[in-house]
């Protein structure tokens, strides 16, 4: 049975059983006067009852609604309130149990509904809070969210040892002071001290609050630090950066020069008086002199002041002559030229940088096994485009785009010999003249393939 139902059950049985019994006594005092049941006595006395007993119910039912009135309005608030609707308020007079558990429950929502306002203002305060402010400012706006937070009189925060600020004592009547430690798992920062006005209540909800935000902020402040740090440690590698690329300026603008020079002793010598150690010495200072190359675009493109003087050239005999001028011995190399009259919109020293670059890498990596180049147009993009592949291990995909950075390296060439510029500085070029370089996706057969793509003019009988 449900409440209700049994305080009108209560209140009817409380009312009618005395009538009941006192009915019962009047006719057993008359039977026993008289020695028989007077029936017109038992009709009154059942007449009665059945009276009593209609106007009991109707009377216990209105009161039993009347008493539960103030408890089904408290049901009805703690429902709103567990659907996060702190603002109803239930009014019950007197001083009895109910109005005291009433008093409870208004005084509950409101502190609830007071320490949800101080969550959201500590919540937007960490929000607010950049490791780009600087310490004092981080300081100084925790100081002041915490005193709008908590609504307190003053407030301030303390940098170093907590147990230098002593703790105050609270005086009833007085200000109450209130402290939090900025504590870390593995450190103290500091310490929030403030105080609240002598009528504002505190409870230990209220402290875990204060220590909340505390917390926070002390991961502020460490993480001002880390930031700091981390800009220290950025200017400093942007400077040593800069530095390097200063270097490799000055050393390959004056590497030139006196390579050209030995180059041109080395041929005349040759000439006079051929000998293999003349030619080993032309080699490597032909691939020291592209090295170099590499090196003064990596500094033009730093300055942006890298150009393109486009011409229309062919793109097969320039692959040819890469390929011939790199002097590789035990490589086979096979070229198919499929351009049909297509000619390249390219600058031909960059182009000649850009093959060579491609075709070295090749013949490192191919293990000895066949390079294949292939020259086709692309008619619907109006551009040409030179595929160089080889044999050997590949790339990772992890290692795709990442090979096409400064000084980077596929785990294939992290042993080899080189600069780990030339991916970069071939892509650079390419998109400077228009095109693109490319890693072709891997097929089922073993190798990488790179695709370098050039705008093109259609042969003169389609144009």
């Amino acid at each position: 049975m449900s409440f209700r139902a049994r305080l009108t059950a209560g209140l009817v049985i409380g009312s009618v059983l005395p009538l009941a019994l006192f009915g019962i006594v009047l006719i057993g005092t008359e039977v026993a006067r008289t020695g028989q049941t007077d029936s017109t006595l038992v009709r009154v006395v059942v007449f009665v009852l059945a009276a009593a007993i209609i106007v009991t119910v109707l009377f216990a039912y209105f009161l039993a609604g009347n008493l539960t009135a103030p408890l089904r309005a408290v049901s009805r608030a703690v429902e709103r309130a567990s659907a996060g609707d702190l603002s109803v308020r239930v009014e019950v007079a007197g001083e009895d149990e109910l109005a005291r558990l009433v008093e409870s429950h208004n005084r509950l929502a409101s502190d609830l509904e007071r320490r949800n306002a101080e969550l959201g203002r500590i919540l937007l305060a960490i929000g607010e809070t950049s490791p780009k402010d600087g310490l004092d400012r981080l300081v100084a706006h925790a100081t002041r969210s915490a005193r709008e937070a908590f609504g307190m009189i003053d407030a301030r925060i303390v940098l170093g040892d907590p147990t230098m600020v002593p703790e105050e004592e609270d005086v009833p009547g007085e200000s109450r002071p209130i402290r939090a430690v900025l504590a870390l798992p593995d450190e103290r920062l500091g310490v929030l001290v403030g105080h609240l006005a002598a009528t504002r209540r505190w409870d230990a909800a209220d402290q875990d609050l204060l220590e909340l935000f505390a917390s926070e902020v002390a991961v502020a402040i460490r993480n001002l630090e880390l930031f700091d740090q981390v800009e220290r440690q950025r200017a400093k590698l942007a400077e040593l950066d800069a530095a390097k690329d200063e270097f490799l300026r000055g050393i390959s603008h004056n590497l030139q020069t006196p390579l050209t020079s030995i180059r041109a002793y080395a041929e005349q010598m040759g000439g006079e008086r051929p000998d293999p150690r003349l030619s080993i010495i032309v080699e490597q200072s032909d691939r020291l002199y592209r090295i170099v190359r590499q090196l003064v675009s990596v500094s033009r493109l730093e300055a942006g002041t890298l150009r393109s003087k486009t011409e229309v050239l062919a793109l097969a005999p320039r692959v040819r002559r890469a390929w011939d001028a790199l002097g590789v011995a035990g490589v086979p190399f096979e070229l198919q030229d499929d351009a049909a009259g297509w000619l390249a919109i390219a600058d031909p020293d960059q182009l000649d940088q850009v093959l060579w670059a491609l075709l070295d890498n090749s013949a490192r990596y191919s293990g000895g096994a066949a390079i294949r180049a292939s020259v086709a147009p692309r008619a619907s993009e109006s551009r040409l485009a030179v595929t160089i592949a080889d044999a050997g291990q590949g790339v990772r995909p992890e290692d795709r785009e990442r090979i096409f950075e400064r000084y980077e390296r596929g785990a294939a060439g992290a042993g080899a010999e080189g600069t780990g510029l030339g991916l970069y500085v071939s892509r650079q070029l390419c998109r400077a003249m228009g095109g693109d370089l490319l890693l072709e996706p891997a097929g089922p057969e073993p190798g990488a393939a790179f695709t370098v793509l050039l705008p093109a003019e259609p042969p003169a009988m389609e144009s």
